[in-house]
């Protein structure tokens, strides 16, 4: 019996990141990005709008991920459409996370322009609202 062969399109590594997301898991959600990717934050207040290369990332997103698991931060759900573009490396997901802190239960919407070259992410341009994700964390 031949190994299961793992997807390196774009939707499928959308939904690889996603499942990250939802099972707090780090590691895995890095790996998926390209050694040299670059992450646009362009609304963000509470961290650098450009971030380039996995490593960056790391730096830059553990300690924003650290303190949503100290606050008690749970991803309860997920709600979203992905939309394929003519370029095939790309793809488009408008998606909407439900966010649980304690007995608080909050939604907050996404907007994630990817670009995939060999299974891994090149490029992530994330739109959201980051005074959404602060008085959540607030809370």
């Amino acid at each position: 019996m031949s190994p299961q062969r793992i997807s390196s399109s774009p939707r499928a590594v959308f939904e690889r990141q996603i499942a990250c997301l939802r099972t707090d898991d780090g590691e895995t959600q890095l790996r998926l990005y390209a050694e040299d990717c670059v992450y646009e934050f362009p609304f963000a207040t509470d961290r650098p709008r450009r971030i380039v290369g996995r490593e960056e990332i790391r730096r830059v997103m553990t300690p924003l991920w650290e303190e949503a698991r100290r606050k008690g931060v749970r991803i309860a759900g997920y709600d979203g459409t992905l939309h394929e573009t003519t370029d095939p490396e790309v793809v488009i997901a408008e998606f909407t996370l439900s966010i649980e802190v304690g007995q608080i239960l909050s939604r907050i919407s996404f907007v994630q322009v990817i670009r995939v070259r060999g299974g891994q992410i090149v490029e992530l341009r994330e739109y959201f609202d980051p005074h959404a994700r602060s008085e959540l964390l607030e809370r």
